[in-house]
């Protein structure tokens, strides 16, 4: 039997939001909905072509509402969900503790094998696990050393899990 890690971190407003960042920031990137961002910057240079052209000033003011949208307000709209969800959280500003073994995890009490992982994420900030039911974020500082998170990595290809590394 190897070694057991134990994962030690308090869910904070701060690891909240860094979980919902780079969370969509993965997912985001690893989606279609990015080509959606590419027809709006195209949307835009046919509005500024039509404007100056055509004295179309509607496709000007509809691609720069797009564009604003796009590059401004999307993400502060899923800040905010996601800070309403910290709030409305019982695991708010508790300390979490995860266990990490040959079997699996377990977290608050709960064991997930490693069957049930999907993939694991790194990210230069800590882990991202995608299992069946659910995502969950380990910030690195959470494990005690580097080896830990050298443990886990080999736990993780030891169970043939689709392991990502991003940093």
């Amino acid at each position: 039997m190897s070694k057991t890690i134990e994962a030690k971190f308090v869910w904070s407003e701060v690891v909240a939001l860094l979980s919902s960042e780079l969370f969509y920031k993965y997912e985001f990137r690893h989606s279609y909905r990015r080509y959606v961002g590419w027809l709006f910057i195209a949307m835009a240079q046919f509005g500024v072509v039509g404007a100056l052209k055509h004295d179309a000033y509607g496709m000007l003011v509809l691609s720069s509402f797009l564009l604003v949208y796009w590059y401004a307000v999307r993400w502060q709209l899923r800040r905010r969900l996601a800070l309403r969800l910290f709030k409305s959280s019982p695991q708010s500003n508790r300390e979490i503790t995860t266990v990490f073994d040959d079997v699996g995890l377990e977290i608050e009490g709960k064991k997930v094998p490693w069957s049930d992982v999907v993939k694991v994420v790194e990210k230069g900030e800590g882990f991202l696990f995608y299992t069946q039911e659910q995502s969950s974020f380990f910030p690195k500082e959470a494990f005690s050393s580097s080896d830990d998170r050298d443990t886990l990595r080999a736990m993780i290809t030891k169970a043939k899990i689709v392991f990502e590394k991003e940093l």
